[in-house]
């Protein structure tokens, strides 16, 4: 199943969803007219299912399900089938907080037969510039694995990452590198004197990284914060 939220849509991709849907006036609606009967469909879709008993599979206002993705999918405007791999070596990175990288990668049928013929192994090599300093670091992965996620620290720098080759002798050879990401910065953390002294301005700040019951969540930025605080504290009794 492929969940599509028509409010993130273009208008051409909406009218070749609506056409798929049956609306024969497609091309003379406009954006917004498209979204609410997509919408007024899937309600009154949900609505029949919850009386039928059957499942209902719409998690969030506004989504839809593709029922026969072969032949829908693959006729919307930029969208192509998968492959399920790729010929090359190539490994990227997509920043997905201040704190993680995704890594994902694809490794050549040569490459990998040809280390695995040596007896090798596969790793992450992890390299970080943040502030003048370097830190570098393996995270040892298999051939079956395609992804990775990466911690990363929050400063000025940034953060890169090769997928290597690593033979039974110790040799290593890099097979892909990636473009590298840049580290976020926290103003907070070079500013935390601001925030310390300011009661008012502290509590905005938690409140903006607090659940609705008031716990904090795991928070690495707000962790290394409040230790900052605790030693500054202790260093003054």
């Amino acid at each position: 199943m492929i969940l599509v939220n028509v409010d993130s849509l273009s208008a051409s991709e909406l009218r070749s969803i609506a056409v798929q849907e049956g609306f024969g006036n497609a091309d003379e609606l406009s954006r917004e007219e498209i979204i609410s009967l997509l919408e007024e469909k899937y309600e009154e879709e949900d609505d029949k299912a919850v009386r039928e008993g059957a499942p209902n599979s719409r998690y969030m206002s506004g989504l839809t399900d593709y029922r026969d993705i072969g032949r829908y999918v693959g006729d919307l405007p930029g969208v192509e089938e998968l492959p399920l791999s790729y010929p090359d070596t190539e490994i990227h990175l997509i920043k997905k907080d201040s704190s993680w990288l995704y890594a994902f990668w694809s490794l050549s049928q040569n490459d990998s037969d040809e280390l695995q013929d040596a007896g090798g192994s596969l790793s992450l090599s992890v390299t970080i510039e943040n502030n003048g300093s370097r830190e570098e670091y393996d995270i040892p992965v298999s051939f079956s694995d395609s992804e990775w996620n990466v911690g990363i620290p929050c400063g000025r720098g940034f953060c890169r990452v090769a997928l290597t080759g690593v033979y039974p002798n110790g040799r290593k050879n890099v097979l892909a590198l990636s473009e590298p990401e840049d580290l976020i910065e926290s103003y907070w953390l070079e500013h935390r004197n601001e925030m310390k002294y300011s009661d008012s301005l502290y509590r905005v700040y938690l409140t903006l990284v607090s659940t609705k019951e008031g716990e904090l969540p795991d928070n690495p930025i707000l962790r290394e914060i409040i230790e900052m605080f605790r030693k500054e504290d202790g260093a003054d009794e």
